[in-house]
């Protein structure tokens, strides 16, 4: 489902008021994470902590947080259980949750103490797109197509000295970087075809805002 130009899951129930979601597993167990509102907030996410796993902790309440550079956030589970497994491959590397909020990036693993009275209070993806608009609205949240591992603003830079230093940043970095490059000048989107060409790396996304035009590309090569 794309709300917005956000991706949100389509096998999982919401909790709107705090931006997670829920998946009842066929062991009795339920997986919870955070949603794209959160997920894009801040920016890359530097930290995460949870609450020790064996912690009873009630529908609204924290089971951990998350930092970024720009913004920290308590995550508070969309439901009341106790807590029985953690997503501990998100301390050493914490921008899962930025990438695959709903896959990699879950969060926390709860055995369900309410799951009967809790249901109605959850909503399938149909019933929370309103809510998921109106929050990516009211936060100003930015989706694109893959969440970028760097920005570049090059707001009165011709297009050629922005090309070389993409380059550059290109040529340090692994093979899957992403970059979201902002430029306002006015031949970029016929050079960013022509650099696409030349080098073999992935223009993702061409997004037009006023005068600014927003590229998302990745490296492909190397």
């Amino acid at each position: 489902m794309i709300i917005g130009n956000c991706r949100f899951a389509d096998d999982v129930l919401y909790d709107t008021e705090s931006n997670t979601w829920v998946k009842f597993d066929g062991d009795g167990a339920a997986t919870v994470g955070i949603n794209a509102v959160l997920a894009w907030l801040g920016g890359p996410i530097a930290s995460v902590s949870f609450k020790a796993v064996g912690t009873v902790v009630e529908r609204g309440k924290g089971i951990g947080a998350i930092e970024s550079p720009r913004h920290f956030d308590t995550v508070k589970s969309p439901i009341t259980g106790r807590i029985v497994a953690v997503n501990e491959a998100m301390v050493t590397n914490p921008r899962l949750l930025n990438h695959d909020p709903y896959g990699a990036g879950w969060f926390a693993r709860l055995e369900p103490l309410k799951k009967e009275q809790e249901l109605a209070l959850l909503k399938a993806p149909v019933m929370a797109r309103g809510d998921l608009q109106a929050r990516i609205t009211e936060l100003k949240i930015r989706c694109f197509a893959e969440f970028p591992d760097q920005e570049m603003y090059e707001i009165g830079t011709e297009c050629s000295a922005v090309l070389v230093r993409l380059d550059e940043a290109f040529g340090s970095s692994p093979k899957g970087t992403v970059v979201h490059l902002v430029s306002d000048d006015p031949t970029s989107e016929i050079e960013m075809i022509r650099w696409s060409e030349r080098t073999g790396n992935e223009v993702l996304e061409t997004r037009r805002e006023g005068n600014l035009v927003h590229y998302v590309v990745k490296k492909t090569q190397g």
